[in-house]
């Protein structure tokens, strides 16, 4: 069986159901109450959590043990956020498994790469997450629905469902902003611009 290329994979597709799921569960998480959000956090959790598959498939192929080690301790570090991204941890040693094998190889460099390529992903989560902002907002009945609006933290104090009053409102303490997935993105394409671009193994004799 050739490990590298059988749990390789496999923790590539682990990773991307894993994303899947989070797009999904955070996307659902908003619900229909409340103004449509600034940055979809769904979204960007979703791509951000795939990069490491993408990252696992470049080892794979290149059977480069530091980039699957790479996309391991990449996994590893979302799989801490939330229930929902704890299951990362077995694509995670899966990756593992496949960077054990005898037939699996890299450059010297190529672990310097595969540290950088952690420490970019590690910031693009905290980039991410310490660009949030607090997002308050009122909302109108129209004919066709509610009206939303943003507004200040007392405006969402006042008083509620009087003549030219608002019938609802709330704050969200944790909404992403650009400058937030901007950066993270930014990030995350350094990485896989390193995966792609790390000096290929010498092939093992008798591989």
């Amino acid at each position: 069986m050739d490990r590298v290329r059988t749990y390789g994979v496999a923790a590539s597709g682990g990773v991307a159901v894993v994303a899947s799921i989070v797009l999904v569960v955070a996307s659902r998480s908003h619900g229909d109450f409340g103004p449509p959000e600034a940055v979809p956090r769904g979204l960007v959790l979703g791509l951000l959590f795939s990069v490491p598959a993408v990252i696992g498939l470049v080892g794979v192929r290149r059977r480069d043990r530091a980039l699957l080690v790479s996309a391991a301790l990449a996994s590893l570090v979302p799989s801490t956020l939330s229930v929902a991204t704890l299951p990362l941890v077995i694509p995670a040693l899966l990756y593992i498994v496949a960077a054990a094998d005898r037939t699996a190889a890299t450059r010297r460099p190529t672990w310097l790469i595969g540290a950088a390529i952690v420490a970019l992903g590690v910031g693009s989560l905290v980039g991410l997450f310490t660009n949030t902002e607090n997002r308050c907002w009122v909302a109108f009945a129209a004919p066709n629905g509610l009206v939303y609006r943003d507004a200040a933290e007392a405006e969402v104090e006042g008083e509620m469902g009087g003549p030219g009053q608002p019938t609802a409102a709330g704050c969200d303490g944790g909404a992403l902003t650009v400058r937030g997935a901007g950066l993270a993105f930014v990030l995350a394409i350094g990485g896989l611009a390193l995966a792609l671009g790390a000096p290929r193994p010498r092939p093992v004799v008798g591989s």
